[in-house]
């Protein structure tokens, strides 16, 4: 759980169930407050959490949505997602290890939601999937989703160097990645795909702000979207 979200007093598996579902809880009534006050509504049929973990926020939206599917790369966090899953009749956890999102139908999806999870995603990979995000939506659906970009003396950091000073460090212990990407480049993963960003905002990354800033993004698919 406190790979999922670090907060720093839950350091050392101080997280329990009760606690850490409940976050999921208040974030999505927080996305769902900032649609509200955008005048966004999305359909309640089906919707897709991408880079689930072990379900923080697949739990959540499933008190909204008819359906729920939750999807990661990692086979241990399906795993503990599905120990965890308290409404087996209205979620599915998927492992997807593939740069692109094929497995899943084209053009089912009225909510698409992703935060914390694309930022440890190589850029390569993250622009494939953001592409397809599109994809995915019924025309009018909704993807919500956060991102990072790197600001400051980390703009002149390759990836691949960060990742060496992280691999140095950790002394071969796992550790956990962040790569940025940047608005303008969210922006053309869109460009020409029926799927306008209606909103856009960029906040202090908490903690990190001398390296990285936090990007939220909402994107409607057109109604006559194909």
């Amino acid at each position: 759980m406190w790979v999922v979200l670090t907060d720093p007093e839950k350091k050392g598996n101080r997280w329990n169930e009760a606690d850490f579902f409940a976050t999921g809880r208040t974030e999505i009534d927080g996305i769902f407050a900032q649609l509200q006050a955008s005048g966004i509504s999305p359909e309640l049929g089906r919707a897709l959490d991408f880079g689930c973990g072990v379900g923080r926020l697949t739990q959540a939206l499933a008190a909204r949505f008819k359906f729920v599917d939750g999807v990661d790369i990692s086979a241990s966090m399906i795993g503990h997602a599905e120990k965890f899953n308290r409404l087996p009749d209205r979620v599915k956890y998927h492992v997807n290890v593939k740069p692109d999102l094929a497995a899943f139908p084209t053009g089912q999806y009225d909510f698409i939601c992703s935060v914390i999870a694309l930022q440890h995603t190589p850029p390569r990979f993250q622009r494939g999937y953001l592409a397809d995000f599109c994809r995915l939506l019924r025309p009018g659906g909704i993807a919500y989703f956060q991102s990072i970009h790197a600001v400051g003396w980390r703009r002149w950091v390759p990836d691949w160097a960060a990742d060496f000073i992280r691999k140095q460090r950790s002394q071969g212990r796992a550790f956990i990645p962040l790569y940025g990407l940047p608005p303008s480049q969210v922006r053309q993963c869109f460009h020409g795909q029926d799927c306008p960003i209606i909103k856009f905002e960029s906040t202090g990354y908490g903690g990190w702000e001398s390296r990285y800033a936090s990007d939220r993004f909402i994107v409607r698919k057109a109604a006559g979207g194909g």
